[in-house]
Parts: structure tokens; sequence; C-alpha cells
């Protein structure tokens, strides 16, 4: 943690671990990473979404609805889609031309209709 990191936290009143590292998001990109479909998608000038998923309920549960909710959305390579339970979070590969990003991820949302569940973008590799 680097100086201005701490600085922040004094001025906005949080302790500096609040802010946090990174590494939890690092760890939610790796937990559904997949080598071979970012270079597929790559190859198809596709990119690939990577999610945090949010919610209250059980972690097995909500990929399995993540993971049906995501076949059927517009863009969205179905084989492509990978979901993990602990971190939990949701990635797929996406062709640009038919759905954004932000899209991709409110139309999957609302799809799998999982009460106060929430998919926040981290990251999108082109």
């Amino acid at each position: 943690m680097n100086a201005c990191t701490i600085l922040a936290g004094l001025v906005l009143g949080l302790p500096a671990a609040a802010l946090g590292c990174g590494a939890c998001v690092e760890d939610k990109i790796a937990a559904t990473y997949d080598y071979a479909i970012v270079s597929q998608a790559a190859a198809r000038h596709h990119v690939v979404v990577f999610a945090a998923v949010e919610g209250p309920g059980d972690p097995a549960r909500e990929s399995r609805e993540l993971r049906k909710a995501a076949a059927r959305a517009k863009g969205v390579d179905r084989e492509s889609i990978r979901a993990a339970d602990a971190p939990h979070a949701l990635s797929f590969a996406l062709d640009p031309r038919l759905a954004a990003p932000e899209a991709a991820l409110s139309e999957i949302t609302r799809a799998a209709a999982l009460r106060g569940v929430r998919l926040s973008l981290i990251r999108v590799v082109r």
C-alpha cells in the first residue's frame, strides 16, 4: 500500500486496509480465467468480460442460474461461460458488435432473476 492510498484513507476517514490492494479483484479474474477462451475471443475480435457476483444467497445455486442466463444473453459465446463460487465471479466471451459488456451483465442479471444478486464489471479483455 502506498502513501497516497493511506493519505486518501485518512482524508476520507477510512482505515487504510478498507481501500484494498486489488488482490480480491485479481482473485475473481483468476477464478474464471481460461487462456484458450481469451485467445479464441481475440482471434474472433470478441472481448472477454469478467464480473464480480455479489449476493446474499447460495453461491453454487447463483452460479448455476447465472450460467444459464448468460447462455441466453445476446452476443455471449455459450462455450466460454465460466463461473466460480469462491471467490464468486463470472466470465464469458462477448461479441461487442451485438452487445456492450455492461448491457450483457444487465441482461444476465435480469434473466437470472436472483433476488439481491448483482453483477459488477471488473475487467474487459480485448
